[in-house]
């Protein structure tokens, strides 16, 4: 038996250590639990502890389990490539962390302001530049915000990257310290209408604490949380 709730404490102790050591206070980092295969009962034994943001990879997974738990105090992250056939079910989530592309880009903007309503988006940022992996190259960066600035119904809150599975520790410290010190620089800098840097998601199960070492404000965590040893998901 999964004890979800537990595993959580555990999470929340080491982004508290994680954050402390990066002289930064423990709640500043906000913690995404992934329950993109998790079943809505573990999610729910979570909200019962008062965790309240939770991510998913899938829109209808995710559209599904929203509508199974029914909670308006919860935030609902999409963490997942996102198709632009699905873009009319994009208003169930808080935060979009996966806008990765200009075609999406200017179809959400469209639908946006088709329904006079405006998306919460982070830029998914390829910083290892993989092409395995989605989203724009960090040299595509600012002429991206400019553009999605331009376009409406897109409000951009801070940037995103997933980086490779399999890369050393040194890399990935690379790979985040590299977008932690984009993310410093446009927060400094004068942005556009529509744009701010106030979310850096950086992080998952695997390399969170190296995440907020380098600034991450958000860290993503499923199978730290949601997983036992072997695997399976509650």
């Amino acid at each position: 038996m999964i004890n979800v709730v537990q595993n959580l404490a555990l999470v929340k102790e080491r982004v508290v250590k994680a954050a402390t050591a990066a002289g930064k206070a423990p709640e500043e980092i906000t913690l995404v639990a992934v329950s993109k295969r998790a079943s809505a009962t573990a999610v729910q034994a979570l909200v019962a502890a008062g965790h309240r943001d939770f991510g998913e990879n899938r829109v209808q997974e995710g559209r599904n389990k929203i509508t199974a738990i029914s909670d308006e105090n919860l935030r609902w992250h999409l963490i997942g490539r996102i198709q632009t056939n699905k873009i009319k079910y994009l208003p169930s989530f808080s935060l979009i962390h996966s806008l990765d592309r200009w075609e999406l880009a200017e179809k959400m903007s469209s639908y946006a302001l088709n329904k006079g309503m405006d998306f919460q988006c982070l830029l998914q940022v390829n910083v290892a530049a993989d092409p395995a992996k989605a989203g724009i190259l960090l040299n595509e960066v600012n002429d991206f915000i400019e553009g999605v600035s331009r376009l409406g119904g897109i409000t951009l809150r801070g940037l995103m990257t997933i980086t490779a599975l399999d890369a050393s520790v040194e890399q990935t410290r690379e790979w985040f310290g590299t977008l932690a010190g984009r993310f410093a620089f446009l927060a400094q800098g004068s942005l556009p209408k529509n744009t701010e840097m106030k979310w850096l998601s950086m992080g998952m199960s695997g390399d969170f604490e190296l995440a907020i070492a380098a600034g991450a404000n958000m860290v993503r965590v499923g199978s730290a949380i949601f997983a036992g040893k072997d695997g399976q998901y509650a």
